[in-house]
């Protein structure tokens, strides 16, 4: 069976109930799920971590696809103690209105890791950070338009 869409993608974050709020307000999401706790072994075989190992997750969705939010309470792995931050890695989402979108995801708490939003091949892009410094890249157009038009400037990327 072929790949269909992207699923989700999941984001460490410091405080889920902050998170989750963020994501409702600034990008317009709607619970799918509201946070759980896995604990234990269970939780273990997740993540890795020690023996106390905890978690909260969520999903907030979205027009189609959802973020996971994912903090860890107790005995969190090596890679969640000490996260590094900046626009790698991210994820991409398309907005209806990259400029006001930017706007609300400084009035929720977040902040713009570029200065203004950029044009490519005509689209409009800018890059977001969530509240835990999570990146995101705002797109005013489908990902097949933002496909075609890196295409064009770069034709030697043609598959």
């Amino acid at each position: 069976m072929p790949t269909d869409q992207l699923h989700h993608t999941g984001v460490l974050v410091s405080d889920i109930d902050r998170a989750a709020a963020f994501y409702l307000d600034a990008l317009d999401g709607h619970w799918l799920f509201k946070p759980a706790v896995n604990r234990g072994e269970a939780a273990r075989a997740v993540f890795g971590g020690t023996e106390d190992c905890a978690f909260a997750f969520c999903y907030i969705g979205f027009r189609s696809g959802a973020v996971e939010l994912i903090q860890f309470l107790d005995g969190a792995p090596e890679f969640a103690r000490d996260p590094q931050r900046g626009p790698l890695p991210h994820f991409g989402v398309v907005v209806d209105d990259v400029a006001e979108t930017t706007a609300r995801v400084e009035r929720a708490g977040g902040r713009r890791l570029w200065d203004e939003p950029v044009s490519w091949g005509g689209a409009t892009v800018m890059y977001v950070a969530d509240v835990d410094g999570n990146a995101i890249e705002l797109f005013d157009v489908p990902l097949e338009e933002i496909v075609e038009r890196t295409i064009e400037m770069f034709p030697e990327s043609r598959p």
